[in-house]
């Protein structure tokens, strides 16, 4: 049962969204109030611009890997050093591994392997855009010690790999630095649920992912999850590259 490689062709590693226009369509604000209307649509326009104007190249980190069935009363961990080539695809040194081997190769195995292989593929139908997402503006929040505009994001459609849930937007750069949602359409049939969180690191003008938790109801293991923390980021080439 091919698990997580399926939702990273939905798009929960989906690359940075291509730009689209904004409109008042696109960030909804309830009642009618110009003011808000505007600042919605001109953050959204930022973040538009901000997260399709560059993508991460040469770029080394560590990855640590934590996986579990609960049901089965089994789990796994997994080191490695993941590396985002100057050509745009990723690869993965395993330097530690523990635990039982179903976990290892039924869920963490499997979604580094998907990683792989769909990096670079193209995900304009799940990107988070004004184009997938209506975008509903609900305020400012802080988040380690930066502010952060919120939107709730609501898909157009139910299409496979998009969600509803809210996305952060860092207030100073424009980009993401937190998703949370619920898939509002599965992967798989043997998929009931998939929800997830992810945080963001804004490193050098880009965000790069920090964290990723993931929690899915599966119809033959139960409760299925994976959460993945990223650290000591490492630019092989200082530069990155433009679109």
């Amino acid at each position: 049962m091919s698990i997580f490689p399926a939702l990273l062709m939905a798009g929960l590693l989906a690359a940075a969204p291509a730009p689209a226009a904004v409109t008042a369509d696109t960030a909804e604000m309830g009642p009618a109030d110009p003011d808000k209307a505007r600042e919605s649509e001109n953050i959204l326009g930022r973040y538009v611009q901000a997260s399709g104007s560059k993508v991460v190249r040469g770029l080394t980190m560590a990855a640590m890997f934590a996986g579990s069935l609960p049901k089965m009363g089994k789990s796994a961990t997994v080191n490695a050093r993941r590396l985002i080539t100057r050509e745009g695809s990723v690869n993965y040194e395993i330097t530690d591994r523990r635990g039982d081997s179903t976990v290892w190769k039924e869920i963490i195995l499997r979604y580094i392997n998907g990683e792989m292989e769909n990096m670079g593929k193209d995900n304009s139908k799940v990107a988070v855009t004004p184009e997938n997402y209506k975008f509903k503006y609900t305020g400012e929040r802080e988040r380690d010690g930066r502010t952060a505009h919120v939107f709730e994001v609501n898909p157009r459609k139910k299409r496979q790999g998009l969600f509803k849930g809210e996305i952060w937007i860092d207030a100073e750069t424009a980009l993401t630095v937190y998703e949370t949602g619920r898939f509002v359409k599965s992967p798989s049939v043997f998929l009931k649920k998939v929800q997830f969180n992810r945080e963001y690191a804004i490193l050098d003008g880009v965000a790069v992912p920090k964290t990723l938790q993931t929690s899915i109801e599966t119809r033959f293991w139960g409760l299925a999850q994976l959460d993945i923390q990223f650290s000591d980021f490492r630019w092989d080439d200082p530069l990155f590259a433009l679109n």
